[in-house]
């Protein structure tokens, strides 16, 4: 064992002795700047790329504002001669049906979210997007509203307040 420790020493000296040759070896020598040559050097031009940069513009041509809501509520507009009623500034979802007159001429009795009951007839204002009775049936009442959709166009909505059921009918 003790052999082959002294024969990797011997190995790792010569190998690191003969690598080095003794001599001294010089760089090489730089071209001072004074010193004028035939050839003619011209200065590197750096490559130039012109990139231009094309912004892409949001258009809202042809599509609707997301922030806008889809229904626009109507304004309602009263003239001198007509005042708004108490049933005009409540909106359907606070009125519900509770009973239909039927007889000579046709009624029907809603009552709003406080209790409070009134009759109503063919062709008087209820809710606040300007509706109109339309038409009274023995089970429910039609109501015909204007509305502005998101594209600003004047659409109707006919909305049915019909009547509960009591549990024992069918």
């Amino acid at each position: 064992m003790k052999r082959l420790i002294y024969f990797f020493l011997i190995g790792c000296i010569t190998l690191g002795f003969g690598g080095c040759s003794g001599k001294n070896e010089q760089p090489a020598p730089v071209a001072s700047p004074q010193v004028e040559t035939k050839q003619k050097v011209e200065p590197i031009k750096p490559v130039s790329t012109e990139e231009v940069a094309q912004v892409q513009e949001y258009e809202i041509k042809g599509t609707r504002d997301p922030f806008q809501p889809f229904e626009k509520k109507a304004k309602l507009k009263i003239t001198k001669n007509q005042t708004a009623s108490s049933l005009e500034n409540f909106s359907l979802s606070q009125v519900r049906l509770v009973g239909i007159i039927w007889g000579k001429d046709k009624r029907a009795l809603v009552q709003d979210s406080s209790g409070m009951g009134y009759v109503i007839k063919e062709g008087m204002r209820l809710g606040e997007d300007l509706g109109v009775v339309v038409r009274i049936s023995p089970d429910s009442v039609t109501i015909r509203q204007k509305f502005t959709d998101y594209k600003g166009r004047v659409s109707n909505r006919d909305v049915v307040l019909s009547l509960k059921k009591e549990e024992g009918e069918d």
